[in-house]
């Protein structure tokens, strides 16, 4: 135990190396809270330690929520320009659609006049006095065109 007088000495350091203000203060604070006051002195050192953390990651804090911000912001663009390329995407496919069903149509059509033309053509021949001349003609360019010779 501490006895009276190495109580006053300690008060004395105590009071001469913080000052009479902050002595009354911390002596308050002890009572107050019902503590000693090497418990209160302790107790406002770890709450300013705390302070002093919170101030420092605040700010980390705050510049990372900045960041977090522009990264998101930057991801919405990208989406935007992203979706802006599929709709670019989706008309080039429609339009090649349209193209290819252009391209069948025509395609058709030139089937069906070339059977009319090779049907007259045929109508033609038969009713000529040339026509097994001309029907030998035509076979060999077949097979000349099917590499046949």
């Amino acid at each position: 135990m501490m006895n009276s007088k190495s109580f006053s000495n300690a008060k004395s350091v105590v009071h001469s190396k913080i000052g009479p203000q902050h002595y009354e203060t911390l002596e308050w604070i002890a009572t107050t809270r019902g503590i000693s006051m090497t418990q209160a002195l302790r107790s406002l050192l770890e709450e300013a330690r705390q302070q002093e953390t919170e101030a420092i990651l605040g700010s980390r804090l705050d510049g990372l929520a900045r960041t977090l911000t522009g990264v998101i912001e930057q991801q919405a663009r990208h989406a935007t320009r992203i979706e802006a390329l599929v709709s670019i995407l989706r008309g080039i496919e429609n339009a090649q659609v349209d193209r290819e069903t252009q391209i069948l149509q025509t395609q058709g059509a030139v089937v069906g006049m070339t059977q009319l033309v090779y049907a007259h053509l045929l109508a033609m021949v038969e009713g000529s006095s040339r026509a097994d001349e001309i029907s030998a003609s035509a076979q060999k360019k077949i097979q000349a065109l099917r590499g046949e010779a």
